[in-house]
């Protein structure tokens, strides 16, 4: 327990001494003693000082008098102990009203107290609450570290400090996200969910950076104190201890301080996991994409090292976070900023993956998550297609981020991989090219868009005469007529060249699509009606879509 005035009251050598003023502030926390004889002491005081004085040096003088007891005061001393019959007749009156109204203890002692004796009995009951708090913060450190040592994670931490505090307690992530929470909380998403609401986020975000205890009293969420995470001088998540008491004792601060100090350890144990992790799967990509495994059986154990069971084959899908390609603003992000949501985004979308398909693998690598889709899900194709949105999704609704998709075609070998891959490369080339940011396409649909993306990459020039030659010729008549002779070519071509669809779908006659045709052959000199030339007329078609996209 801390020491109080009121502790100090109750010494033998004090048993004479007369409370002059502030009577309701005796549970005022001491600290230290400290003897007050010069006019400036309080420019010396920090706070919690129990300030002994005679006021000898500011004798025959009111004014002064009350200077000095209001500047102790405001220091944030803990009490004031004078001796007022040989240098002061009186303290002033308005004084003892200041101290009345500010809970400031004021302490008449006896003339012939020596302060050596009240010094020393003072400051060995000082002592010896600091041994016994000492005591108590190692036992609270070990217990805590105890949980790490044992191998706890997030959980048993959380247990371990909610047990020391009599208190349901949570730790969060620097985006309010849940990392654990003590069995004693029913429904931590609903606590979460709560969180999420623009002024508590504000809040945590503005009282954290200053890295102390902060009340969060905000009507849906549940009444609780907060203290930040940090390490290496930045925050990394929260612990949170949901009380309805509107301060929290000593022992309960020690709990929280050392569950902090625990947890930063925890977080620093977690980024080496997740960093040697990455690495391991990006190495193991890498091989496998590039055709560097030895054998296929080297290839299935390396996988099967870390989890991924490819002796069924895999799908291939590949996400591309645009922010990090430049595709979209980063709305003020920094590199730091950005890997970090980026990472939370891969966490997430390997905690689904493991749930969906356990035997699957998904690695970062340079602003992209690859996931080797494994299992019998792999070659359904809409249960890949399913997959695939749901990853898309949480790239805004867990990181706010936009993801575009490729998805491969399934390989079969496992030595075949560094193909699906490149399948999926080409589908999110395409897909990003045509639909732009947040695009989902699968190399099954990419058809001729794949060469000619090949032929755009390496040589722009080419693909745009093949739309000049092709294409532009209609779209000048178009747009100097007010045509759709484009149009109807593209939906004559999507309609396996079928006049009555076309006709149904432009809400025009059949007649009129054949005149739109003709017009098309006279303009560019190719007919839809010779093969050859209907080949050159859709990728034409593709030419333009790279080329105006």
């Amino acid at each position: 327990m801390p020491v109080t005035v009121k502790r100090i009251m109750e010494l033998e050598v004090l048993k004479d001494a007369r409370i002059l003023a502030g009577g309701d502030g005796l549970g005022r926390r001491l600290t230290s003693v400290t003897v007050g004889e010069v006019p400036d002491i309080a420019d010396w005081l920090s706070g919690g000082e129990m300030v002994l004085s005679t006021m000898f040096a500011v004798k025959g003088d009111v004014e002064r008098q009350r200077e000095f007891c209001r500047r102790v005061m405001m220091s944030g001393a803990a009490a004031l102990f004078v001796k007022t019959t040989r240098f002061v007749e009186n303290m002033p009156a308005d004084i003892i009203d200041l101290a009345n109204k500010r809970k400031f203890p004021i302490i008449e002692v006896p003339q012939g107290l020596r302060w050596t004796r009240l010094m020393q009995d003072a400051t060995e009951v000082i002592i010896n609450s600091q041994a016994s708090q000492l005591e108590r913060s190692q036992a609270i450190h070990k217990s805590l570290l105890g949980v790490v040592i044992r191998g706890g994670g997030w959980q048993e931490l959380a247990d371990e400090a909610s047990r020391l505090l009599d208190s349901p307690v949570m730790f969060l992530d620097v985006s309010l996200e849940v990392l654990s929470a003590s069995g004693s909380i029913p429904a931590p998403s609903d606590i979460e969910k709560s969180l999420h609401t623009s002024r508590v986020r504000e809040q945590f975000s503005a009282l954290g950076r200053s890295g102390k205890l902060f009340h969060v009293q905000e009507e849906g969420v549940p009444a609780m104190f907060v203290l930040p995470v940090v390490s290496g001088h930045q925050g990394q998540g929260y612990i949170c201890a949901i009380s309805e008491a509107q301060e929290l004792s000593q022992m309960e601060m020690m709990v929280l301080e050392h569950s902090a100090t625990i947890a930063s350890l925890e977080i620093a144990q977690d980024r080496v996991r997740f960093e040697t992790e990455v690495r391991l799967k990006g190495d193991f990509v890498d091989e496998v994409i590039s055709g560097g495994a030895a054998t296929t059986d080297s290839l299935l154990r390396r996988g099967a090292f870390l989890g991924c069971d490819l002796s069924q084959g895999a799908t291939v899908i590949l996400l591309g976070v645009d922010e990090f390609e430049g595709l979209v603003s980063r709305k003020a992000l920094d590199q730091e900023q950005l890997e970090r949501r980026m990472e939370k985004y891969f966490s997430r979308c390997s905690r689904y993956v493991s749930a969906s398909e356990p035997s699957s693998l998904v690695s970062l690598k340079s602003g992209h998550v690859i996931v080797f889709l494994c299992g019998k899900t792999a070659q359904d194709a809409v249960a890949v297609g399913r997959i695939a949105q749901v990853l898309q999704g949480f790239g805004r609704s867990e990181a706010d981020l936009s993801i575009s998709v490729g998805i491969a075609s399934h390989v079969p070998e496992p030595s075949e991989m560094g193909r699906g891959y490149q399948e999926a490369l080409v589908a999110l080339k395409v897909g990003r090219k045509l639909g732009g940011p947040g695009s989902l396409v699968h190399f099954g649909d990419v058809g001729t868009y794949r060469l000619l993306l090949d032929i755009w990459e390496r040589d722009p020039d080419q693909v745009r005469s093949l739309y000049e030659e092709t294409i532009a010729p209609i779209d000048h008549y178009d747009a100097t007529n007010g045509t759709q002779l484009t149009k109807t070519l593209s939906t004559f071509l999507t309609n396996d060249e079928s006049l009555i669809k076309t006709a149904s779908d432009l809400y025009a006659h059949r007649h009129t699509i054949r005149y739109r045709l003709e017009k098309i052959a006279e303009l560019t000199g190719l007919s839809v009606f010779k093969t050859e030339h209907k080949e050159r007329l859709g990728l034409g078609l593709k030419a333009r879509s790279l080329f105006l996209s």
